[in-house]
């Protein structure tokens, strides 16, 4: 079953329809708001991660710690106002005398917590509370979080995290088990702990501000970013439909055109098969704009990270602008096509005629295919001077040029699946300018070649090819150009075209 004619009839209506092009700006608005929401929950899962590591990391230093002064038996440190004797340490050797008679007193795992936690409290804007549900030291007494949480270490040993709170005055709270390894046995034996018991937990306390203002500027970014995506998206999508509107109306304004031209047979299938070639430069600013979209989401990407380099950001915003104006220049280009393929139909006056560098032009056309050869195995090699000056209709030869292109990627290498070369001289001589355009592609038999420039003639009928491409080169060259055009080629030893057009400058013109 033949699907394509019902998607290319539905595809026409939708683009003659402009009441239905509402869909495709919602249908994007919908993808952005997808994006959007998925952005928003990494954004808080990040939240969430930043949030634990610092807790877990502040933990796992004072956990080190205890276990390092639990291996040593505790140490002194001299008496003084804030380091009084521990109350609640039981030893013979609680308080002793150095030989230079400074008074030291011993400094145990839990004092040494109770310690840190007072200096990390002045120093940032962290709370450390040692806690346990069989207590020594009544300071160490559990609030109902950490009561809760410790209740959960007796069953699993996970560490437990949480907000806690509303609005500013919400704090992230995070509490891990302590366990109770053979060092820790010389004070809490007496207590019935045996190794690997849980002995109870160290939670740390911070307000959610801290990672929560980091993340609200970053949803704020993206939201600026997926605004700005949906926008130029949405403005592409509707310029691309207004610029192939235009070219199907022009086309079927053709349509009854063509059918009265003596030189023109098959006219219907001339205008269906033509649609091919607009569809190259219209695939190109579909594909520019695909780029712009994924640049847009490297963006995003850049903006959610902590440090973003200006130089990371200007090489994208450069990018996005290389995107854009590719697509702008391919939908015109596009609607310079049908407009000239008309003219040529109804042998009409061609396009306005102006003073150009000729070697400009040729690098514009490949500066413009560049997205269909840039992933090839195939070279594009240009031999021309720039003080070659030309009056006459740049579209025409952009046309030529870009036909004779895109036939030797396609039919000489294959769809550019082999390697090749295509070369491009251009020079002027004896008031004419002269253009020998070759490569060394698969070349033609000479039964092909006889009917190269007819209209509607392929080799690859089944796959695509419309016969169109050079005809309309010769079309161009022969009434655009008011030149000539010759091809010579054989099996295996690619194609040369020869084209020769009266130079003019404009001050020949003038005269």
């Amino acid at each position: 079953m033949n699907y394509s004619a019902p998607l290319v009839r539905s595809f026409n209506a939708f683009i003659r329809t402009p009441s239905w092009w509402p869909l495709l700006i919602l249908f994007w608005a919908v993808v952005a708001g997808a994006s959007f929401a998925w952005n928003l929950s990494q954004l808080e899962q990040h939240a969430h991660v930043m949030a634990v590591s610092r807790g877990r990391l502040v933990f796992e230093m004072i956990e080190t710690t205890r276990l390092w002064a639990a291996q040593h038996g505790g140490v002194y440190a001299p008496v003084t106002s804030s380091t009084q004797p521990n109350p609640w340490l039981e030893t013979s050797e609680k308080t002793i005398t150095s030989p230079a008679g400074v008074e030291l007193t011993k400094i145990n795992p839990a004092y040494m917590t109770r310690q840190l936690g007072d200096l990390i409290a002045l120093e940032r804007d962290l709370r450390v509370h040692l806690t346990s549900l069989k207590l020594i030291n009544p300071d160490n007494k559990p609030d109902p979080w950490e009561r809760e949480s410790l209740e959960m270490f007796e069953k699993n040993r996970v560490e437990r995290v949480a907000i806690v709170g509303d609005g500013d005055s919400a704090n992230f709270r995070y509490m891990a088990p302590l366990e109770v390894k053979k060092p820790c046995m010389v004070c809490h034996a007496k207590l019935g702990y045996q190794v690997g018991d849980v002995r109870g937990g160290i939670s740390v306390t911070f307000p959610a501000s801290y990672v929560l203002g980091i993340i609200d500027a970053q949803k704020r970014s993206s939201l600026i970013v997926h605004l700005a995506a949906f926008c130029i998206l949405s403005a592409l999508a509707w310029g691309s439909l207004l610029v192939i509107r235009r070219s199907l109306l022009a086309l079927e304004a053709a349509r009854g055109e063509l059918i009265e031209s003596e030189k023109m047979a098959s006219l219907g299938r001339m205008v269906a098969g033509f649609a091919h070639e607009v569809n190259t430069p219209v695939g190109v600013a579909v594909g520019a704009a695909s780029q712009s979209r994924e640049l847009l989401a490297e963006l995003g990407k850049l903006i959610k990270q902590d440090e973003v380099r200006e130089e990371d950001l200007q090489q994208r915003l450069e990018m996005l602008d290389e995107a854009s104006v590719l697509a702008l220049n391919n939908l015109q280009r596009a609607a310079s096509m049908v407009q000239s393929f008309k003219r040529t139909a109804v042998d009409q006056t061609s396009e306005a005629e102006r003073d150009y560098d000729l070697a400009e032009v040729i690098d514009d056309v490949r500066k413009t295919l560049h997205n269909s050869f840039k992933n090839t195995p195939v070279r594009i090699e240009i031999d021309c001077q720039h003080d070659v000056r030309v009056f006459g209709v740049t579209g025409a030869l952009e046309q030529v040029l870009t036909n004779l292109l895109q036939n030797s990627r396609i039919h000489a290498f294959a769809d550019a699946s082999l390697p090749g070369l295509i070369r491009i001289r251009a020079e002027a001589r004896n008031d004419a300018v002269h253009i020998e355009f070759s490569d060394d592609g698969a070349g033609m038999d000479a039964a092909t070649l006889a009917h190269a420039f007819e209209p509607f003639y392929t080799t690859r009928r089944g796959s695509g090819g419309s016969g169109l491409g050079l005809y309309l080169v010769y079309n161009l060259v022969t009434r655009g150009l008011g030149g000539s055009i010759v091809c010579a080629s054989q099996p295996g030893q690619g194609a040369r075209f020869n084209i020769e057009f009266p130079q003019r400058s404009a001050a020949q013109k003038n005269g």
